[in-house]
């Protein structure tokens, strides 16, 4: 981070105070910025509040593959899958599955992974500069991140995913039934024959604690919270940006967009059009026991779910469901989960849930954000789009962010993460 200089001091709104938003203002109100975060919720409530945890240096792995476009069909017709389009929704659907498609060609998934990489390989350096200036070191455990896999058939279906992480020069190692009981005891030996593991990631067990001592840092340094209903980003004539909510209109020199899957609307009024859509996830979590009965969160690919060690208990994520910001949750398959989760950890078995939630991860076709100044506003910059990512990359976004303000070299080329690439 730069030293604050306060001949270049602005005012600046940060739309959005999820984890992206709140780590934003976080790097903007260091560098002397007059801060002020608008959200209509409380600080780090929404769908930062639900992930996994895991803040995964290695995640160069686009979401859409040629195994991934190969299993679209049952995303219609298996309704009982981790990822689900619902009819009603397709038609919306259709012209960001197209992109989706086009996505997950062998050739633009590895420029996509390439383009993944300095984001995420950035991811922990960035979260610790920021946690070390908000007092949040606690907060984030070196543990490494952990896959495991029961079959032969779905290890070597890896094989794509440890090629990129190879090429991109990922820190990971392959795990023996052995190894992997050496890490996690509490895990049934019968739930897995190998691993991957990313020995240099991190983790989170209380994702919305961390957002708001990202935002208690950035409120030290005189940010300021607008709990109000965002209604309209309107660039003024005068160069400067107004942001109109249910109670009052407000000027700013600039203004950050990091509004989650709810970003495509503000960019509508700038006048950029983004292909950004919701992949919705889903977690359950288990009532708390007494002792850890895991150190790390661990993936299970085969049943496209994670189970963490939160602190108020297990949560199991899961669920990839396009199906729009208003739809009803619908929380069968997670809860289908429920008794694969006792058994491959037996410690929970008595545990009974104390919570169903759903939360609107933002998403783009090529799984890349959407980092940058708009090219139709000078002053409005863009932080969205993270998919299943957010809390890995939202740091690096907050620093990325930063420097376009000051008028910094970028440390590497954005030009893969403009608004108006689609």
């Amino acid at each position: 981070m730069a030293t604050p200089d306060t001949r270049q001091q602005r005012s600046i709104a940060v739309l959005g105070a999820g984890i992206v938003g709140a780590a934003t203002a976080l790097a903007l109100a260091a560098e002397g910025h007059e801060v002020t975060v608008f959200d209509r919720g409380e600080v780090g409530a929404g769908t930062s509040s639900g992930n996994a945890g895991g803040i995964v240096e290695g995640a160069v792995m686009p979401t859409a593959t040629p195994d991934v476009l190969r299993s679209i069909p049952s995303y219609v017709f298996n309704r009982n899958g981790a990822a689900v389009l619902r009819p009603s929704y397709a038609l919306q659907a259709l012209p960001w599955l197209l992109r989706f498609i086009a996505a997950g060609r062998p050739a633009r998934v590895a420029s996509i992974a390439a383009a993944l990489a300095p984001l995420v390989s950035r991811s922990m350096a960035s979260h610790l500069a920021l946690a070390e200036m908000s007092g949040a070191l606690d907060a984030i455990r070196l543990v490494g991140w952990l896959k495991v896999y029961r079959s032969e058939a779905a290890f070597n279906n890896t094989t794509l995913q440890r090629e990129l992480m190879t090429r991109h020069g990922v820190n990971f190692s392959i795990l023996s039934a052995r190894e992997i009981a050496a890490l996690e005891p509490n895990l049934s030996r019968d739930a897995y024959n190998c691993g991957l593991f990313q020995p240099g990631s991190g983790f989170v067990d209380n994702p919305r604690g961390l957002v708001e001592k990202y935002f208690a840092g950035a409120r030290q340094r005189r940010a300021g919270y607008v709990q109000e209903n965002v209604l309209e980003l309107r660039p003024n004539s005068d160069g400067t940006i107004a942001v109109r909510t249910e109670q009052s209109t407000r000027t700013f020199d600039a203004a950050v967009v990091a509004t989650g899957a709810w970003s495509k609307h503000f960019a509508a009024q700038i006048g950029d059009r983004v292909s950004l859509d919701t992949e919705r996830g889903y977690h359950m979590s288990f009532a708390p026991t007494a002792g850890a009965l895991l150190n790390r969160p661990v993936g299970f690919p085969e049943k496209d779910c994670v189970l963490s060690p939160m602190h108020d208990g297990i949560r199991v994520v899961s669920g990839d469901e396009l199906a729009g910001l208003t739809a009803a949750p619908n929380y069968r398959r997670i809860r289908a989960l429920a008794p694969f989760a006792r058994s491959v950890l037996p410690g929970i078995k008595s545990q009974t849930i104390q919570r169903e939630w759903m939360g609107h991860r933002p998403s783009t076709p090529d799984s890349l954000p959407v980092i940058g100044r708009s090219p139709r506003c000078n002053n409005v910059f863009y932080a969205f789009g993270h998919g299943h990512l957010g809390l890995t990359m939202a740091a690096t976004t907050a620093e990325l962010i930063a420097g376009l303000v000051a008028g910094r070299a970028a440390p590497f080329d954005l030009a893969p993460y403009r608004v108006d690439r689609f």
